[in-house]
């Protein structure tokens, strides 16, 4: 049984970016994803953000009868026990920034009753992954250039076989991860051609994925280091919001 405690931050002297409107959050998403349903209805069956309710991941099925092995949240750790990912010239390192947060995120999952995984890219358990939910934990990069902005990336994919799952994920993390970080916010859809995409393909596609950028290591520094406990609980909290929104659907 799980507990629901409010998880809040220690760190409050200062708040790293300035305020944005969370509401912002959904109805980029929303606007996202009505034209991306609208440009692949002749090729894709799924709606997103339809009014039927979403349809909760079997958390109970496997072929042993038991009752965990579908119930565990996987964070998949950028770079983790495979490289360094980007490297600043001040030695802060992505592999490093992903693995700090992963492991807040996993103890403070834990506390309150979710199992977690930890999967590295070339984990062999990423093949055919089957949970609640999966999310891939990233940084921009280091570079001073205009292509890096400030802000973080919330990204799914169209290969997944239920879109709506997908989608109340990415809405959920994108407007709670912005309300804990402050940071700005943008939605991608994660196109064949981009790494991260293989990730996707390799999980079970029942399994709700998505890809989080959680910010820019030239200009989101002090907040992926500092502030990384906010990271954390925004993370957190935005997996909460799911899997709320799939019990309150039941």
């Amino acid at each position: 049984m799980r507990k629901d405690p409010e998880i809040k931050s220690t760190a409050e002297k200062e708040e790293p970016a300035a305020l944005f409107n969370t509401g912002r959050v959904l109805q980029t998403v929303i606007l996202v994803a009505a034209v991306l349903a609208t440009l692949f209805t002749l090729w894709n069956p799924y709606k997103l953000f339809s009014e039927q309710a979403i349809t909760q991941t079997d958390l109970h099925e496997n072929a042993d009868g038991g009752s965990n092995e579908y119930s565990t949240i996987g964070i998949l750790v950028g770079h983790w026990k495979v490289d360094s990912g980007h490297v600043c010239e001040n030695n802060i390192v992505e592999a490093n920034i992903t693995e700090a947060i992963a492991n807040q995120v996993s103890i403070k999952l834990n506390a309150l009753g979710y199992p977690v995984k930890l999967l590295a890219e070339t984990d062999m358990d990423l093949i055919n992954y089957r949970g609640p939910a999966l999310i891939a934990l990233y940084t921009g990069s280091c570079e001073d250039t205009p292509e890096n902005k400030s802000g973080f990336i919330v990204g799914t994919t169209l290969s997944t076989s239920d879109l709506n799952s997908s989608n109340a994920l990415a809405v959920c993390m994108g407007e709670i991860y912005q309300a804990s970080t402050k940071l700005d916010f943008a939605y991608q859809i994660i196109a064949p051609d981009q790494p991260a995409y293989t990730f996707f393909e390799m999980v079970n596609p029942d399994t709700p994925m998505i890809y989080l950028e959680m910010g820019s290591l030239f200009y989101d520094q002090t907040v992926l280091v500092e502030y990384s406990e906010k990271v954390a609980n925004g993370i957190v909290n935005g997996i909460q919001c799911y899997l709320d929104t799939l019990e309150n659907a039941q």
